[in-house]
């Protein structure tokens, strides 16, 4: 029978896995290897290499080590390699090796080495220095893990924190709004205060205070004796002009001994809101002695703005918030009188509440809040 013989079909260079080329280069084979020695390289590939055994004999299969060495001008270039035998052929001894161990940086070397050939360049040792300092590569991407099914604990907790970040931002986004709604539409007062409509009787002289008003008195009625003030005539008398006929000495004894009492009586049927004065001390001229107010008067609150009636956006008979200090709000109060303050320039804004106020929230401050009728104030 007639025995078959093996054909060796090489591929096409269009099939090949890699270009060869053919540089000129040489092959050192360590004492590692089967043989050791110079060899001639035929041709190059990233892939593996071939050289010219010449009468050494490889068989496929052999493992060596040794090292590829270009010249590149004045220097060698040396690629320390691993490689197996696949053929060796028995006309011109060529032998053919894959790599099996080569690093990185020497793949790079040599892709630049065949690069450079194939497009009809020199290799210089600057282009070996600037490949092997350039980073080529990146770190490779970490691989998919397989999502693992979540318990009940870490749902909840998922849930906690999406709740709680979510009530987080909401607050703020209301903290801001609140803000833009207090700038844009609402108008504080400066300065506001309870201003029951009522007298206060001054201290018409320089001179002492008796007081005539029942020990605890709240009320007082119209001409009611209020106090007496007492003045010696030196207090009248201006540089003794009505005493030009007295020499000094009686002038003196005159003004000493004479005494006039004046008695304050009450203008109106009135509740005593202050009482400034003690019994028998001395009080100054246009001094306030006592402070009354008119329980039947309108309860008026008494309200000062910066700038002019078009900036502060309202007028006579439009609605305000005035808020006490022990917390109610009357939000029915309306404006009854809006004037020029002469002795601060700011706007003098008199309010009517809905709500009853007593003497004793007479002076007390409050808070006005000017707002478009439309829009509550919150």
């Amino acid at each position: 029978m007639e025995e078959k013989k093996v054909r060796q079909v090489h591929e096409s260079q269009e099939e090949r896995q890699h270009v060869r080329v053919r540089l000129q280069g040489s092959l050192r084979l360590r004492m590692q290897s089967p043989v050791k020695g110079i060899f001639s390289l035929e041709d190059v590939s990233l892939g593996g290499l071939s050289f010219v055994a010449g009468q050494v004999n490889l068989t496929p299969g052999t493992l060596c080590h040794g090292e590829i060495v270009f010249r590149l001008g004045r220097a060698n270039l040396s690629m320390p390699v691993s490689f197996k035998v696949i053929y060796q052929e028995d006309s011109n001894q060529r032998v053919g090796g894959q790599y099996t161990v080569i690093d990185q940086q020497n793949t790079d070397l040599l892709r630049l080495l065949i690069s450079n050939y194939l497009a009809g360049e020199l290799t210089e040792l600057d282009d070996v220095i600037d490949n092997m300092k350039r980073e080529n590569y990146v770190a490779t991407r970490k691989g998919k893990q397989k999502p693992t099914a979540r318990g009940w604990l870490d749902r909840a907790r998922a849930l906690f924190g999406s709740l709680l970040f979510f009530i987080v931002g909401l607050l703020a986004f209301l903290v801001v709004a609140y803000k833009l709604y207090q700038h844009a539409f609402l108008t504080r007062a400066d300065d506001a205060w309870v201003s029951l409509p009522g007298k206060t009787v001054m201290m018409p002289e320089n001179g002492y205070v008796q007081l005539l008003l029942p020990e605890g008195a709240t009320q007082v009625e119209r001409g009611q004796p209020l106090l007496t003030v007492s003045s010696r005539l030196v207090a009248r008398l201006n540089n003794g002009v009505l005493l030009d006929n007295l020499d000094p000495k009686q002038v003196r004894a005159l003004v000493d001994a004479a005494v006039f009492e004046v008695t304050l009586n009450s203008p109106c049927d009135c509740d005593i809101a202050d009482l400034m004065v003690r019994d028998g001390e001395f009080v100054q001229e246009d001094t306030a002695l006592i402070r009354l107010v008119d329980p039947s008067g309108p309860n008026l609150v008494t309200a000062l703005f910066e700038g002019n009636a078009d900036s502060l956006g309202a007028a006579v008979g439009d609605a305000v918030t005035v808020r006490f200090m022990d917390g109610h709000t009357d939000a029915g109060a309306t404006i009854s009188q809006l004037v020029r303050d002469e002795e601060s320039g700011l706007l003098r804004m008199q309010i009517v509440t809905q709500r009853e106020l007593s003497t004793s929230d007479q002076n007390q401050p409050v808070s006005v809040t000017v707002h478009p009728a439309w829009f509550p104030v919150l």
